[in-house]
């Protein structure tokens, strides 16, 4: 038996998962004394350029941002559920259940 391999668009999906994910470095910036709305406008708006520049054929970059959305989803909830905060079960909940697509909803690139 071959041994199985991740095809391109799995490791495509690995890889915008755990760009989105990497959220979770956003408090270390906020302690050197950066804004968080300034670096959380500023990291979301360079993860959409630099997926639009690495996967720029229409099919690759809708795969890329729907990962990336779930990886940046996934990490907010990693970071409230371990804050000291009353969110904290709200970010456990968006660990366990991500969000769901709007039926019907088709966004256009």
């Amino acid at each position: 038996m071959a041994p199985a391999t991740l095809g391109s668009e799995a490791r495509l999906s690995l890889a915008a998962f755990l760009l989105g994910a990497s959220v979770v470095v956003l408090p270390l910036l906020t302690r050197s004394g950066l804004q968080a709305r300034t670096v959380l406008a500023l990291y979301v708006a360079a993860l959409n350029a630099l997926l639009l520049l690495l996967y720029r054929p229409p099919p690759r970059y809708q795969i890329a941002i729907r990962a990336c959305f779930l990886g940046f989803v996934f990490g907010c909830g990693l970071l409230l559920s371990f804050s000291q905060s009353s969110w904290s079960h709200f970010g456990w909940s968006h660990l366990v259940h991500p969000p769901r697509a709007i039926v019907g909803f088709s966004p256009t690139i």
